[in-house]
C-alpha cells in the first residue's frame, strides 16, 4: 500500500499534520485542503481514500454534506472517512447512505483511522478487481450487443455467425421485445454490406398509399403534394441492408411489387420509368407467424418463400430467464449516468420476482422496469417497491441471499454457463451459480466472494454448505 495518496480535508491545521504525520508513518502520502471546493475540483488525481471533516465548507458555501453528494454524482467510489465534532445521530445515517466508508467523532484516534483507511483501500481494491473479471466474464456473454449464455440465445449467435457472410434473405421472427433488430444488425455488420447503410422501415407504421413511394422513391409530380423527386428506402440502402422491420403488416400489393424487385433487384420510382439497380441485403422480422398468414392468404406463399430462406427465431424471455442477471447488470449501467444515480444493484427479492416474472413484453420490457425503478429508488439498490406492483406480486421470499440483521444488498455475480441448461431455471439454480462465480473470481476466499455478493461470511458458508460445492 506504498505511495497510496490520501486527501484530508479539514480546517485545523494541527490536526492536519498529526494525521498526515500517521499516514506517512505508514508509508501513505497526504494532500490537505482547507475547503471543501479545492478538494472537489482536484478529485481527478484520484486519491485512494479521502478523510473529511463535515464542519470544513468551500468559498461558495459548499458544506461537507453537499460535497459527498456532489462527488456521488460524479460516479466516483471513492472511500470516505468522515470525521465531526458531534456524534449526531441522524447526520451519521445520512453520510452513511451516502456512502461514506467510515463516521468518526473527534479527537480521532489514530488506530481506528489508520486502520480504516488501510481497510477502505483494500476493500475498494478488491471490488474493482472483481468488477474487472466480472466485466472480462459479461463480454464473452455479449454478441454485438445481444446479451446472453443460454442455450436458446447462444443457438441465435451460432445462426447468425452461419449466415452473415452469406447474402441470403434472412427472417428473424419472435415475440415483440426480443431484439429481432438487434439480431438484424449483427447480421448486416458481420456480412460483405457492413460498411453501406443499414436502413430500417417499419412495414406496418406506413399508410397503404404511400408504401409504394416509401419503398421506391418518387418523381416529381407523379401524385398530388409530389413537389420534388423524392428517393426511396431501396436506394438509400444501396450496398447495405434493408431491414424490413414487421413485414407481416405489408399490403398485398406492395407485397406483389416487393416479389418483383427481389427477382431482378431493379425498380422504377414512382411515376418514373427508369430502370434503377440496387445491391443490397434484405432481412426481415415478424412478430407474426408468417406461415399462418400464407395459409390465411393474408401474405402471398411466393413471397414467404423469397424471404424466408434462412430463419431465426429470437427466443422470449421467458425461455432463457438464467440471462435475466445479466441482463440486469447491462442495464444498471447502461442508465446510471443518464439517471445520475448511484445504483449498483438489486435486493433478492426483486431478483426473485425478475425469474418468476412471465415478461410478456420481454427485454423490451425488463429494461423499462429497470429504468422506471431506478428513477424511484432512493437508494443504492432496487427494492420491492420501487417495481411495477404486477411484478412485485411474483415474490416468494423463501430466497435469501443475506443476512436480513445486516440489510445488506445482494449483488448478483454473473451465473456460470451450465452444461445442461434448462428452460426456467430454478432461483436456487441461479444462487449456487452465482455464488460459484463469486468464489471462482476471489480464486477460494471465501470472505472476498462473500463481499462481491453482499453478504455475510457466515451466510457464504452457510451457502457452500448447503449447495455442498466443494
Amino acid at each position: 500500500m506504498a505511495d497510496k495518496l490520501i486527501f484530508i480535508v479539514d480546517k485545523n491545521e494541527a490536526i492536519c499534520k498529526e494525521v498526515t504525520a500517521w499516514l506517512q508513518e505508514i508509508g501513505f502520502q497526504a494532500k490537505v485542503f482547507e475547503d471543501t471546493e479545492l478538494c472537489f475540483n482536484t478529485i481527478d488525481q484520484n486519491p485512494s481514500a479521502i478523510c473529511l471533516d463535515m464542519n470544513t465548507s468551500g468559498p461558495s458555501g459548499l458544506s461537507g454534506l453537499e460535497f459527498l453528494k456532489r462527488l456521488r454524482l460524479t460516479n466516483r467510489d471513492i472511500p470516505i472517512m468522515v470525521v465531526t465534532e458531534n456524534g449526531d445521530l441522524d447526520s451519521a445515517v445520512e453520510v452513511m447512505k451516502l456512502g461514506a466508508f467510515d463516521y468518526m467523532v473527534k479527537p480521532v484516534e489514530k488506530a481506528r483511522l489508520i486502520t480504516n483507511i488501510q481497510r477502505a483501500i483494500a476493500m475498494h481494491t478488491m471490488v474493482h478487481k472483481i468488477d474487472r473479471l466480472r466485466g472480462e466474464i459479461e463480454k464473452k456473454h455479449v454478441y454485438k450487443n445481444i446479451i446472453g449464455q443460454s442455450e436458446a440465445i447462444q443457438r441465435v449467435f451460432t445462426q447468425i455467425e452461419e449466415v452473415a457472410e452469406i447474402n441470403i434473405n434472412v427472417l428473424v421472427e419472435g415475440e415483440s421485445g426480443t431484439g429481432k433488430e438487434l439480431a438484424a444488425k449483427a447480421i448486416h455488420y458481420g456480412s460483405a454490406y457492413k460498411t453501406g447503410p443499414f436502413i430500417a422501415i417499419n412495414c406496418g407504421a406506413i399508410p397503404e398509399s404511400l408504401q409504394e413511394s416509401e419503398f421506391f422513391g418518387h418523381e416529381k409530380g407523379s401524385f398530388t403534394g409530389a413537389d420534388h423527386a423524392r428517393i426511396g428506402k431501396l436506394e438509400y440502402a444501396n450496398n447495405g441492408s434493408l431491414f424490413l422491420d414487421e413485414v407481416g403488416e405489408m399490403s398485398q400489393e406492395m407485397q406483389v411489387k416487393l416479389l418483383r424487385f427481389l427477382q431482378d433487384k431493379t425498380f422504377e420510382r414512382l411515376g418514373g420509368n427508369k430502370k434503377i439497380n440496387v445491391d443490397l441485403r434484405i432481412i426481415s422480422a415478424t412478430n407474426r407467424k408468417l406461415e399462418q398468414e400464407v395459409k390465411r392468404g393474408k401474405f402471398r406463399e411466393d413471397l414467404y418463400y423469397r424471404l424466408v430462406v434462412y430463419p431465426i427465431t429470437m427466443p422470449p424471455l421467458r425461455d432463457r430467464k438464467e440471462d435475466i442477471p445479466l441482463l440486469v447488470n447491462y442495464f444498471l449501467k447502461k442508465f446510471k449516468n443518464e439517471i445520475s444515480k448511484i445504483i449498483t444493484s438489486v435486493s433478492s427479492s426483486v431478483m426473485e420476482s425478475f425469474m418468476k416474472y412471465d415478461w410478456k413484453g420481454n427485454v423490451r420490457q425488463l429494461e423499462n422496469v429497470i429504468y422506471r425503478s431506478m428513477v424511484a429508488t432512493r437508494t443504492e439498490t432496487i427494492e420491492l417497491e420501487n417495481l411495477p406492483s404486477e411484478i412485485q406480486q411474483n415474490t416468494d421470499h423463501n430466497f435469501i441471499t443475506q443476512d436480513t440483521s445486516q440489510n445488506q444488498p445482494t449483488h448478483f455475480a454473473t451465473p456460470e454457463p451450465s452444461k445442461a441448461v434448462t428452460a426456467t431455471p430454478t432461483i436456487q439454480e441461479m444462487e449456487k451459480n452465482a455464488l460459484i462465480k463469486a468464489l471462482k473470481i476471489s480464486a477460494g476466499n471465501i470472505e472476498q466472494a462473500a463481499k462481491s455478493l453482499g453478504i455475510s461470511r457466515a451466510t457464504c458458508y452457510r451457502k457452500i454448505k448447503k449447495y455442498q460445492i466443494d
